[in-house]
């Protein structure tokens, strides 16, 4: 830290990792640093000099764990289907998947599948209102707890997460949720704000909100996408969250 308390920037450079073995009585590192520049940026009125680092203590003889494979074991039962108790028909596409996985990652599913609904009994669920590869998605989440990746998001990846933003809603699978509320303002502009907002809006989605309407009211912005047809439907369908981007373009007027 400099003389003022804060992270140096001046001297500040990677050093990479130094290991001192037990029993060398050699514990310091002259190469780390020349004195004169220790004494004229680091130390301080009172003589003090304060370092920030990271210190690892290595076991003798350590025997490492692997990484944890439940994503893939879990993503394999998905594929294969064994033990499989329920299936679901969505577009004509069946998917055969296990109660227990989906009522332990979702509170809908276990309200349908072990509670008092039709559902509970019933071996094959017909699904409305959704595609299959909005379901597949859903569904590999469930089991791995992986986002998908570019290459599965199709020729609309922007549609497609918002079709799966949907479904986490739908589902209350709320880590799902802020994984497609984030995807989407990673992609923000001008041409995809008003889809992005109106999904915030649909599916309670604040933070996605909060930012898509900071990046709608800058003048250059919204002077591109005021007279679009977007946001003439966005004026239609949800009103008060104009009535947001009129208060927060007023105030940004104010600021200036």
């Amino acid at each position: 830290m400099d003389k003022a308390g804060e992270p140096s920037l001046n001297l500040a450079r990677r050093i990479g990792v130094h290991v001192f073995h037990a029993g060398n009585r050699k514990l310091g590192w002259p190469q780390f640093l020349r004195q004169a520049d220790l004494a004229k940026v680091y130390l301080n009125d009172e003589g003090h000099i304060t370092f920030v680092c990271t210190v690892m203590v290595l076991r003798r003889n350590p025997i490492p764990a692997p990484c944890s494979d439940i994503r893939e074991h879990l993503g394999s039962l998905l594929n294969r289907g064994d033990g499989s108790d329920v299936s679901f028909v969505v577009a004509g596409e069946t998917f055969r998947a296990h109660r227990a996985v989906l009522a332990a990652r979702s509170p809908v599913f276990r309200v349908e599948l072990h509670g008092s609904m039709a559902e509970a009994a019933t071996p094959s669920i017909t699904q409305q209102d959704i595609t299959p590869a909005t379901f597949r998605a859903m569904l590999r989440f469930m089991y791995t707890d992986a986002f998908p990746g570019d290459d599965e998001l199709g020729e609309s990846p922007s549609e497609t997460v918002q079709h799966l933003l949907a479904a986490a809603d739908r589902y209350a699978l709320e880590r799902l949720k802020l994984m497609c509320a984030q995807k989407l303002w990673e992609n923000v502009s001008a041409e995809t704000v008003v889809d992005a907002l109106a999904c915030a809006d649909m599916y309670s989605c604040p933070e996605l909100k909060d930012g898509c309407i900071g990046f709608l009211v800058e003048e250059k912005i919204f002077r591109k996408v005021v007279l679009t047809e977007g946001f003439l439907n966005l004026w239609q369908k949800f009103p008060s969250t104009i009535a947001e981007v009129r208060e927060r373009i007023v105030g940004h007027d104010d600021d200036d």
